[in-house]
């Protein structure tokens, strides 16, 4: 590429930014100063790998989870890829998967990278990565992690000791501990591709992955029939990776009747007629206003709100009808984690909204929002957040998580042990212990 694509691409991701993102009121820059800055940078970027992540720093200044750069697939696969997988609990990172001959380090905490502390590696990788505390979602942090090391000879210091590793050319297959377990029989209800089952004392027990799958309500619907009589429900959205909110709300309508909402939302609204109006308005002197009727306070500040990127629409989403009957109506448990993201944050939201489960967990990634999708000259491709989002009573849950009823996480001894604490205790709670 040639210094004059680059600045085409940086300014595409400028440009459709300063029209759909919805949190310019919340970001402490001026978007249009700092395209400037980044304009020079971008010309005179030495290589590829420079350039695009250059351009990843330049949207992570927007602070949002669903506004990013992914950088090309041929890059990163010259690159390399990890042979290990980072874990997250607490507020530290864990070895959870990796390659054959490392066994000792699986299910132990992370304590370095190449003679650097893990907070050192991770400051680096914020600069590229949006986190919440020193959380970085997990496919993140893989794709950008190698371009912060060596292709050769790095050292991942762990409690275990040092694991010399080298970038590999081809996806390792990663050793992984068996899943966590609670101390309670079941047999499964499993009759597709969600895991259900039926733990003793009759609770039904629903993991849900992501919702990219059309017919999640429907086998969720059928395990609700078939188990008859039901002391409670759980669903695990711990790794729910999002997708499409609408089939989540279709999971939801299996147990909140009625009418419902989860979040207040808002999206850029303008006319271009409004933009060249409230231009023209605030350039005008006193004795200009005066000579059109005076003053508006009212109407300057749309004028403001509209050339400073924050005017918007509002609305709430809506699921159920006024007559829908749910298909449950007894205890109901919710389990999230920080790897809770998206749509599956939608549906949190619709639980905690309307009160109908209890939310068991650590808080959730905190970041939703349909993204606008660019694929660029470059290769590379840019996801820009369109919709804002936050709890109908107010409470703001984007960049912070929707934080659980209950805050229940298991720890790395759990893990090693096979015992899912936070399962139990949603256990306890449908029981009443």
């Amino acid at each position: 590429m040639n210094e004059f694509d680059r600045i085409g691409d940086l300014s595409q991701l400028w440009k459709q930014a300063a029209v759909v993102f919805p949190y310019f009121d919340r970001v402490a820059l001026d978007w249009d100063q700092t395209y400037r800055a980044f304009l020079p940078r971008a010309a005179a970027a030495e290589d590829e790998a420079e350039f695009h992540l250059l351009m990843a720093e330049f949207l992570n200044l927007l602070g949002d989870g669903h506004t990013d750069y992914l950088l090309p697939r041929r890059l990163t696969e010259e690159r390399g890829q990890l042979p290990f997988s980072l874990g997250y609990l607490g507020d530290g990172y864990f070895v959870d998967g990796i390659a054959k001959g490392g066994e000792k380090h699986l299910l132990t905490k992370v304590t370095g990278i190449n003679g650097k502390p893990m907070d050192s590696i991770l400051g680096e990788a914020f600069r590229y990565c949006y986190h919440v505390d020193r959380f970085i979602y997990p496919s993140r942090l893989r794709q950008i992690l190698p371009f912060l090391l060596k292709p050769e000879g790095n050292v991942l210091e762990t409690e275990a000791g040092a694991y010399v590793f080298d970038l590999c050319r081809e996806k390792p297959e990663l050793l992984r501990p068996e899943e966590p377990e609670a101390d309670r029989s079941w047999k499964s209800l499993t009759r597709g591709k969600l895991d259900v089952r039926m733990y003793e004392g009759n609770i039904l027990y629903i993991r849900l992955d992501n919702f990219l799958y059309a017919r999640a309500a429907e086998e969720a619907a059928g395990a609700l029939e078939r188990a008859g009589d039901l002391k409670g429900v759980i669903l695990d959205l711990r790794k729910n990776i999002g997708g499409m909110t609408y089939f989540g709300g279709k999971v939801a309508e299996l147990f909140i009747p009625g009418e419902f909402h989860g979040s207040g939302k808002w999206t850029r609204t303008f006319k271009g007629i409004d933009m060249a109006s409230a231009g023209q308005v605030l350039r005008m002197s006193k004795q200009e206003l005066d000579d059109f009727g005076g003053e508006d306070p009212e109407e300057l500040e749309t004028c403001r709100r509209i050339m400073g990127n924050v005017l918007f629409e509002e609305y709430r989403d809506t699921y159920g009808s006024p007559d829908h009957r749910a298909a449950y109506g007894g205890p109901c448990v919710v389990l999230t984690s920080r790897n809770t993201i998206s749509a599956a944050e939608d549906i949190v939201a619709m639980f905690r909204t309307n009160r109908r489960a209890a939310i068991i967990g650590a808080p959730t990634c905190g970041t939703t929002g349909t993204p606008l999708l660019l694929n660029l000259s470059c290769g590379g491709r840019a996801r820009i957040c369109s919709v804002g989002y936050r709890l109908l009573d107010g409470t703001e849950f984007i960049r912070r998580g929707i934080q659980p009823d209950i805050l229940a996480e298991n720890t790395l001894e759990d893990l090693k042990n096979g015992y899912d604490r936070v399962l139990e205790r949603g256990f306890r709670e449908i029981i009443g212990e």
